[in-house]
């Protein structure tokens, strides 16, 4: 047995449909305050979990492009304190290697590679799980310095 509904409860329907489909007024979201921050979206906490103590940098050493090293003298409380100091940059990156390499290296046989690829600003800090774009001006220069 076939049951047949009139046209008006059929287009009641499909409006009912309809207007619960349809957006509402609300208040839009407010975007993220990043304090003028030119990052994408930095993750809370990660700035914090790639931090490492000066007492356990065993030496800093700086590397050319040949992978000589270059004597110059780094103080291992400042490369620290930037390194600690930079935000996570979520943005992409040229995959480039320019100026100088800088190896951080720890008590516990770890290390860490930071690298620049010819910004002023950002760095590539590697270790051996994890990579790093970095918003560090005092580390990019260092890296950029002739």
């Amino acid at each position: 047995m076939k049951i047949k509904f009139p046209k008006i409860h059929i287009v009641l329907l499909s409006g009912l449909l309809l207007f619960g489909c349809a957006p509402r007024d609300t208040e839009p979201i407010p975007p993220i305050n990043q304090d003028n921050n030119a990052a994408g979206i930095i993750l809370e906490g990660a700035d914090q979990a790639k931090n490492i103590n000066v007492e356990d940098v065993e030496s800093v050493t700086l590397y050319d492009l040949e992978d000589n090293i270059v004597e110059k003298d780094l103080d291992k409380q400042d490369i620290v304190k930037a390194f600690n100091d930079s935000m996570i940059d979520d943005t992409s990156y040229i995959t480039m290697i320019t100026g100088y390499k800088m190896v951080i290296s720890l008590r516990n046989n770890t290390e860490i590679q930071i690298i620049s690829y010819g910004d002023d600003s950002r760095v590539v800090a590697s270790t051996e799980t994890m990579s790093y774009h970095l918003i560090s001006p005092d580390l990019a220069k260092i890296l950029l310095e002739n």
